[in-house]
């Protein structure tokens, strides 16, 4: 039987949420009936090894069209004539122009996939910022559904960020990004082994999981934690995660004396793992697309704090708080988790995941709705 092969753009080295997504999909999905190509603006991608082995091709493009718009629109021609994709799954943080789909249209691809990923624009910059949101909103505003065959999303947040009212909701699917929930069972030798390795056997560990860049606010946790620390000293911070604000955030840590109370854990691979030995999960981002770091901590049975801004759709435990960003607020509420009943917590713990997979944010099920999606029409 002829698979269905699907270009997956773009992928980036970084492992962030989008590319996270698409390699679970592909670890997951039925392969005696899809095939998965990958496009990636990076210069290397660390898991390329493991992707080749299993038959995937991966396209390197050489630049941005910002950069060189006539090479980009010739290698991403080049990619699609080559690899003669039934379907392009487009993942879509910001507009910027409308290239890549017609480029798509163009050679006649059958299938292309718009798929809303953000609720906002994740530049540090504060005027970059600004004008990239203007040319967001003005790429947004000559939207047509003539554009794409499909539109995605994994929260309405996201479609109302990325399609606006341009396309109607009846013909938006949202897409759970979900997670493989077995391995984030929690369990309790897990957690003491990881506790113990990490040097916080008996402190009370706040964490986050993401890259260290604008849109996560690591700069906000940092603050919560210090204020934390004055009133008690019990209390570290494990981040794990890497970026560009890396630096940023190490002097205000070694500024602050807190060298002995945060530890920076790097991108790992056992996040899960980490996740457990957490005692309270910390997500002040700015802005998120769904927050597929959440549904993991959640998963793992963590109390959780979280922007307010965080799409509902994230709301799935019992044991979650949604709070704006004001200082006293965190500040509060992680003390009153200090102070509750662990033994009762941790048993609760244990059957988190069930709530998770019933959601229906267990990737085994949710695949089922992306084969679906991919194979309607084709």
């Amino acid at each position: 039987m002829k698979r269905i092969r699907v270009l997956q753009f773009p992928v980036a080295n970084s492992k962030g949420g989008i590319t996270q997504y698409i390699l679970q999909n592909w670890k997951f999905i039925d392969k005696s009936k899809f095939q998965f190509d990958f496009a990636t603006m990076s210069k290397s991608l660390d898991f390329a090894g493991d992707l080749e082995k299993e038959g995937c091709r991966i396209h390197y493009i050489p630049c941005y069209a910002e950069q060189d718009e006539e090479r980009f629109k010739y290698e991403f021609r080049k990619i699609l004539l080559e690899g003669n994709y039934d379907i392009v799954h487009l993942h879509t943080k910001q507009w910027k122009s409308f290239l890549v789909e017609q480029i798509a249209k163009d050679v006649g691809v059958k299938k292309i996939i718009i798929h809303a990923h953000s609720t906002g624009i994740d530049t540090l910059d504060k005027e970059r910022r600004k004008e990239e949101i203007q040319l967001h909103n003005k790429v947004l505003e000559s939207l047509t559904e003539e554009i794409a065959t499909d539109y995605w999303t994994c929260s309405w947040k996201a479609a109302e960020f990325i399609f606006g009212d341009k396309i109607p909701k009846e013909k938006i699917r949202r897409m759970n990004n979900a997670i493989d929930v077995q391995k984030f069972k929690f369990s309790q030798k897990t957690r003491n082994k990881y506790r113990k390795e990490l040097g916080v056997l008996d402190s009370f560990v706040i964490g986050n999981v993401g890259r260290f860049v604008y849109q996560k606010n690591q700069e906000f946790l940092l603050e919560v934690f210090r204020q934390l620390c004055l009133k008690e000293s019990n209390f570290k911070l494990l981040l794990v995660g890497s970026g560009e604000r890396e630096k940023e955030y190490r002097d205000f840590v070694n500024g602050n004396g807190l060298e002995e109370k945060v530890i920076f854990a790097g991108q790992r691979a056992d996040v899960n793992c980490l996740l457990q030995a957490m005692d309270c999960f910390c997500f002040p981002s700015r802005f998120e697309g769904l927050g597929i770091a959440l549904i993991e901590a959640q998963a793992t049975g963590v109390k959780c704090i979280c922007e307010e801004q965080v799409p509902q759709e994230a709301l799935i435990s019992q044991d979650i708080d949604f709070l704006p960003c004001v200082l006293e607020l965190w500040v509060d509420k992680i003390s009153q988790y200090a102070t509750g009943d662990w033994a009762e917590y941790h048993v609760r713990r244990r059957d988190a995941w069930i709530q998770i997979e019933q959601s229906g944010y267990g990737v085994v099920g949710q695949i089922k709705s992306v084969e679906k999606g991919y194979e309607y029409g084709i």
